[in-house]
């Protein structure tokens, strides 16, 4: 994985330590690390300025405040995170003890609260701006999506799914989505595609009467 390479760098065991320790100086690092002060403040540099750490002041004992630097919750996202692992086994219990009905009456509610959250983004909109506001909604929550307008309709494409590990077992995390167009948009989304099915990319089709030239709508 592009993590795992990452921490096998310099930048990346300097993170690691900082990680560890819950904030240390270049001093510090640097003695830790075999290397020169200045060596060690061109990684911490590059690391901030990616926003993977962060610096604050504090005073060690009876010396002036010195630069410590800790991890942000950017950097904190670089560790191995095993939320896939946990969430498939809640949704495992909960399907052996209630049913996939009740697992997908959860995502449901979810997709509703979503929709009511967003409502305010959507009104006065016609189809076009609807279709266009639900891509932006999804690429805001890590979704490589785009939209296209073709013949009697609209697309919208997923080529990426945050929940890719849990949906290929328990595919009802899909109806969130399933729910959020089926509350914004006017007409009923047909799936055409899905990753959780083993496709490229999720593909949604919504019906319009509008002629359409085949192009790109709508996102930058």
């Amino acid at each position: 994985m592009r993590e795992d390479a990452f921490f096998q760098t310099t930048r990346g065991r300097v993170l690691e330590s900082l990680k560890r320790r819950g904030g240390s100086t270049a001093t510090e690092l640097a003695a830790e690390h075999g290397l020169t002060v200045n060596a060690v403040r061109q990684h911490l540099s590059r690391l901030e300025s990616e926003g993977l750490i962060a610096e604050g002041r504090t005073r060690r004992g009876r010396t002036k405040p010195s630069a410590v630097y800790s991890v942000t919750h950017a950097g904190e996202r670089l560790f191995p995170q095993r939320y896939d692992v946990l969430l498939n086994a809640v949704l495992h219990e909960l399907q052996l003890e209630d049913g996939n009905d009740r697992v997908t009456a959860i995502f449901k509610r979810i997709g509703e609260r979503s929709a009511r959250k967003y409502a305010g983004r959507f009104e006065g909109k016609a189809l076009p701006e609807r279709v266009d506001e639900v891509t932006k909604i999804l690429r805001e929550q890590g979704v490589v999506a785009d939209c296209t307008q073709e013949e009697g309709g609209f697309v919208i494409r997923e080529h990426n799914c945050p929940f890719k590990e849990t949906a290929g077992a328990h595919p009802q995390v899909c109806t969130v989505v399933h729910t959020l167009m089926s509350e914004v948009l006017p007409a009923k989304a047909e799936q055409r595609s899905s990753i959780a099915n083993g496709d490229a990319v999720c593909e949604f089709h919504i019906p319009s009467g509008t002629d359409a030239s085949g192009e790109s709508y709508g996102l930058s």
